[in-house]
């Protein structure tokens, strides 16, 4: 089948946003209204924006990260919300299943968002939790009746954001599980009744968590804390037992090699489905490492490709190339100067792949590279910042959904990996879908699902 063809059987893959497009503009002008779209494929439709309610002084949305989530919900509490009609996500488990999106912001808090229908996707929570980072992190624990829990951060470089009179900070101090003056972590908060959630645990970090990631057992926080090379000499992961959500133990500090360049300490990380494999983007390198024991971590390889400035999210997928056949290969994303203000040339950052089958791990092989293909300036685009930033790799329909700051968002097909392609022209990936509005600054984009051959739907926040 022919790319064009394949395009053409994702139409209309169709975009909703879940805040304004006027991210960085105050409440008082405007925000919430549509923006006409500044360039937008055929394949991608804008179908709705959501606004924020701001707290704290803030006087932009301040979007982070966001995931996906079922859960059960009364049939009352779904009517109560707002969200119609009662459609039930999962029709094959007993009870109603909604589904949700957990997006994160800077000083707004936590928005919980039910989009089990997306064109009537309603904010059902706005959780009060003031926080200047804000990474989501979602996960359950069959031994704890089969919870459904929510990891959120506050990062040490931006401590002064962080608003201890919100909600989450005072639970955590009513409850014994903060102290007066801690601050940076990572907050964990029990989103079983999405209408409802509380804080319910606490890890305290010095040096802040700018991202986390829970291991699949839930049971383990690895930390994430992005400091720059001044830190070097300690450079590592922080690693925590989590199994008693109240009282998180600290059981090691995974050391990371020192390598020249901004930094060597992990930016993001991400586990393998079987936890036995974690893949660091580490700021100036991407390190590949044993978790098959999670409290003893092992280092597998490091390496650094001069091609990236700054390492930010490394993913692991298993695809079938026409090339190479069916290997692992490893995603590794540059957010170029690590989208500091200033005027860029467009594209800038962009995704790196790797062949990382078997033994390959010891000693990645470079195989491709994919950018968007907009050639401007950040001076023309009227912002500071066209980079890659967070993307999301779907396996089984072998597709890539990607953020880019001021130029919007972007649907990949990743049938073909080998090669060097911008937007969709060249060998390897190819986009076939993408959208930016005027004002964009989306920091992620993702889905609950997508279906390379009918029409779904991406959700972006914006800054």
């Amino acid at each position: 089948m022919s790319l064009a063809r394949r395009a053409r059987r994702l139409t209309p893959v169709l975009a909703l946003s879940l805040v304004p497009a006027y991210g960085f503009v105050a409440v008082d002008a405007g925000v919430g209204s549509a923006a006409a779209p500044l360039a937008q494929s055929s394949t991608l439709e804008h179908v709705k924006q959501l606004p924020y309610e701001l707290r704290h002084g803030a006087t932009k949305m301040g979007g982070t990260d966001l995931e996906f989530v079922d859960l059960d919900v009364p049939a009352n509490r779904v009517a109560t919300a707002g969200s119609t009609p009662i459609v039930d996500a999962d029709p094959d488990k007993p009870r109603l299943q909604r589904t949700f999106s957990l997006a994160g912001s800077y000083e707004n808090g936590l928005q919980i968002v039910d989009v089990t229908v997306p064109e009537q996707a309603t904010i059902v929570t706005s959780y009060d939790c003031g926080v200047y980072q804000g990474d989501v992190q979602i996960f359950t624990r069959e031994d704890l009746g089969g919870r459904t829990f929510a990891t959120f951060t506050q990062d040490n470089s931006s401590r002064s954001g962080a608003k201890v009179e919100s909600t989450c900070y005072q639970e955590l101090l009513d409850k014994g599980l903060r102290k007066e003056g801690q601050k940076t972590g990572t907050i964990i908060l029990d989103i079983t009744d999405p209408y409802a959630p509380t804080a319910v645990g606490f890890v305290e970090i010095p040096l802040g968590s700018h991202n986390q990631t829970v291991h699949p057992s839930g049971r383990y926080l690895y930390n994430s804390n992005s400091e720059l090379i001044t830190n070097a000499a300690d450079a590592g992961i922080e690693i925590f037992d989590i199994t008693d959500l109240a009282n998180p133990e600290h059981v090691t500090t995974f050391a990371l090699p020192v390598r020249p360049g901004l930094g060597t300490d992990s930016h993001d990380l991400t586990f393998n489905s079987d936890g036995t494999r974690a893949y660091s983007a580490a700021l100036s390198q991407t390190v590949i490492i044993d978790t098959t024991n999670p409290e003893a971590p092992a280092l597998v390889s490091s390496f650094m490709d001069p091609a990236i400035n700054v390492e930010h999210q490394a993913d692991p997928v298993t695809l079938t190339d026409p090339i190479l056949g069916e290997r692992t290969f490893l995603f590794v994303e540059d957010e170029f100067a690590g989208a500091a203000g200033g005027e860029q040339t467009c594209p800038s950052g962009g995704v790196h792949i790797y062949d990382i089958t078997g033994d390959l791990e010891n000693n990645p092989v470079k195989v491709g590279y994919w950018n968007i293909d907009d050639v401007t300036t950040t001076r023309a685009l009227g912002r500071g910042r066209c980079t890659a930033h967070v993307f999301e790799l779907h396996e089984d329909e072998a597709l890539m959904n990607i953020a880019f700051y001021n130029l919007g968002v972007s649907v990949v097909d990743l049938s073909s990996l080998v090669g060097v392609s911008l937007g969709a022209t060249g060998a390897g990936l190819k986009e076939v879908a993408f959208a930016h509005f005027s004002d964009s600054d989306t920091w992620a984009v993702k889905a609950p699902y997508v279906d390379r051959d009918g029409t779904f739907y991406i959700y972006g926040n914006d800054q």
